[in-house]
């Protein structure tokens, strides 16, 4: 939060990760105990002690999020948030969740609010906790309506045992799922790639605009013509049990062969369905240009 692609040598940094959790806990839960943590200690406190070393956020540019966190100085901001959506791996080491938030703060003493969408991806840590490897998020104006929230105790939705696979797979895999999209967007339009790569339950947070949430919402959303950008991955993870993923990177257009002015940012979530990649959660961000 604020919460024709040629396949390239991603750096998929944890693409595999060590070690699946037996029970750990809820991560709705965990969710609340982070919007706790930084309620009680500030937003950069708070962050830290929930970001993984190596976690990425788009800012708007991928940047690593413990590093900004760590050199930004203490304000009075102050922000909250809630899951409304949560799903875990198999093997139980790896989420994601989404939802709402709200940040309040003062300037020239007068009282500011600002509202938006974020999305983080989990994994659980060899220190026992779950550490996020990604956050990011979209603005916009507040909602007609509040979204729903899930329950504290809200019993996560976790996805089925499938036939293992391998490393190696799971990273080219991706590769090819996040190419497909690309090409049959710039091919066939945006509406195309939603409609062949997305799940059911598709999401798509773009900045300026209110979630879009289910395949058909997205779809009305979207244009027929074709895409004026290609989707370039940067790097990402995914579970053990390699049926929950998400890569990040940036938009270029499609004449920008030499990628010198990227346009946008994004990070796109991919949950296996029967033995396919598709697209859960598409969130996108505009870049300004460059000085």
């Amino acid at each position: 939060m604020h919460k024709l692609l040629l396949l390239s040598a991603v750096s998929l940094s944890t693409v595999i990760l060590s070690g699946a959790a037996s029970d750990p806990p809820s991560l709705v839960q965990n969710e609340y105990a982070f919007a706790k943590a930084v309620a009680d200690h500030g937003v950069r406190d708070g962050f830290l002690k929930y970001l993984d070393k190596q976690a990425i956020t788009l800012a708007p540019q991928p940047a690593n999020a413990f590093d900004l966190y760590t050199n930004r100085k203490p304000s009075g901001s102050k922000l909250s948030w809630y899951p409304t959506f949560a799903l875990l791996s198999a093997s139980g080491d790896f989420g994601v969740d989404t939802g709402p938030w709200r940040a309040d703060w003062t300037k020239d003493g007068k009282s500011q609010v600002a509202h938006g969408d974020w999305v983080t991806v989990w994994h659980f840590s060899k220190d026992g906790h779950w550490r996020a490897l990604f956050d990011g998020g979209i603005d916009h104006e507040a909602p007609e309506k509040a979204p729903k929230a899930l329950a504290k105790k809200a019993k996560v939705a976790r996805l089925p045992e499938s036939k293992a696979t391998t490393e190696d797979e799971v990273h080219g895999s991706l590769q090819v799922a996040e190419a497909m999209f690309s090409n049959t967007a710039m091919r066939s339009g945006p509406k195309a790639a939603y409609e062949s790569e997305g799940t059911d339950d598709l999401r798509l947070l773009e900045e300026g605009s209110q979630p879009q949430v289910g395949k058909a919402a997205v779809l009305a959303f979207m244009s027929l013509e074709p895409a004026a950008v290609q989707w370039e991955p940067a790097g990402g993870s995914a579970a053990v049990s390699g049926d929950l993923g998400y890569l990040y990177g940036l938009t270029y257009k499609v004449e920008d062969k030499e990628h010198k002015s990227p346009q946008g940012s994004y990070m796109h979530v991919w949950r296996r369905d029967q033995g396919e990649w598709k697209l859960l959660i598409d969130l996108e961000l505009p870049v300004p240009p460059q000085p």
